[in-house]
């Protein structure tokens, strides 16, 4: 490891600029009265002194002068703003006095040493809400499912079996929709989308990155539909995910177009669940389901993720889990059942809705549960 790489990276009022060492200092403002024949001082505390903190900020190579004046010119502005520190994270302050020191060797550098002070009272800085933050995972994880997508040339003839697969899978979408008893104008909207794509296919299909903005703000149009109840978001979201393992099942063989396209297809419906999934809830029961739903999809589709996609994807899996459970809600009832009951049975003992109360226990048998269920 060379010296460059020994560096931490720091910045400034969004400068960045290279450091290998700082000091911190703090301390209380203390006043010591000593009075004639007294052994014992009186000592007055008038509180904590302002913090310090000391950064050699380094600037190399061929152009270090220009990043140095630019730097120098910043700090003389003597504004308040973040330090990103190496060490101690993010500090409000404000650079209160520095000097520059400059040598030819190493191919030429310059080291900035700067002494911070409290900047003051910091900005108050809204808490994110981690609904929104989830939301905004789903968009970044749909861009990098695209820009993943690619299809192989094929020959004229090929290409037209391929479109026609294509397009009866396409259909299908549109067959699962009908059967998820969105609200009927929102269900048309996305059903009217779907025949957009199937009208424009041959299209589409010509430009990979067209036909895979498309199925993206298909999934968007899925995942933004409002006015759903509880159970029926949850059975939206179990429906969808189904459709999503089930179509990943079927990309095979591997690396051929047709699992290229079954794949996009397939990840791009489970972001749509997942969208469907971040909501305010009633009950923990529905909450509970909805993320079993979609946490449960992205864990069968993540193992044949490439690297760069999989570390978005788990980010929005990271961030589904945290964003329902920020949301207070009651917890589930729990009993434990002796005897095989019927589903329809155990969901009217525990005031919960059928097809919730068989997601949340991944009921195999609705005539016959049997075990600890949550209601």
């Amino acid at each position: 490891m060379s010296w460059r790489d020994r560096l931490q990276r720091g910045s400034f009022r969004g400068f960045d600029f290279l450091t290998d060492s700082h000091e911190a200092k703090g301390g209380r403002r203390l006043v010591v009265h000593e009075f004639p024949g007294a052994d014992e001082p009186i000592v007055e505390d008038l509180g904590g002194k302002a913090r310090e903190w000391r950064v050699v900020a380094y600037f190399i190579g061929a152009d270090y002068d220009r990043e140095r004046n630019g730097f120098l010119a910043l700090l003389a502005e003597g504004v308040a703003d973040w330090l990103t520190h190496p060490w101690l994270g993010k500090v409000w302050a404000r650079a209160r006095e520095w000097s520059v020191s400059e040598s030819n060797e190493r191919g030429g550098y310059a080291a900035v040493s700067i002494d911070f002070v409290a900047g003051g009272r910091a900005p108050y800085v809204p808490d994110v809400d981690k609904v929104d933050a989830a939301i905004d995972r789903v968009r970044r994880t749909r861009d990098a499912i695209a820009a993943d997508f690619s299809l192989a040339p094929m020959p004229l003839d090929v290409m037209t079996r391929f479109r026609s697969q294509v397009s009866n899978a396409v259909e299908g979408l549109r067959t699962v929709i009908a059967l998820t008893a969105l609200p009927v104008a929102q269900a048309s909207t996305v059903i009217s989308s779907i025949q957009g794509i199937k009208g424009d296919l041959a299209t589409l299909l010509a430009t990979p990155a067209s036909y895979a903005a498309a199925l993206a703000s298909l999934a968007d149009t899925i995942g933004n539909v409002q006015g759903l109840t509880d159970p029926q978001r949850v059975r939206a979201v179990a429906r969808l995910a189904q459709v999503a393992k089930r179509t990943a099942a079927e990309a095979v063989p591997a690396g051929s177009n047709t699992a290229r396209e079954a794949t996009v297809r397939a990840r791009m419906v489970a972001t749509a669940a997942v969208d469907l999934a971040l909501a305010d809830y009633t009950t923990a029961a529905a909450r509970d389901a909805a993320q079993a739903g979609a946490v449960g999809v992205l864990d069968v589709l993540l193992p044949t993720m490439p690297d760069a996609l999989f570390e978005t994807t788990w980010e929005l899996r990271t961030g589904v889990i945290e964003a329902l459970a920020s949301q207070a809600l009651d917890p589930a009832q729990v009993r434990d059942v002796v005897s095989a009951t019927p589903a329809v049975v155990l969901a009217h003992r525990l005031d919960a809705d059928e097809d919730v109360f068989n997601a949340t226990n991944g009921v195999r048998h609705p005539l016959f549960v049997q075990g600890r269920v949550h209601g």
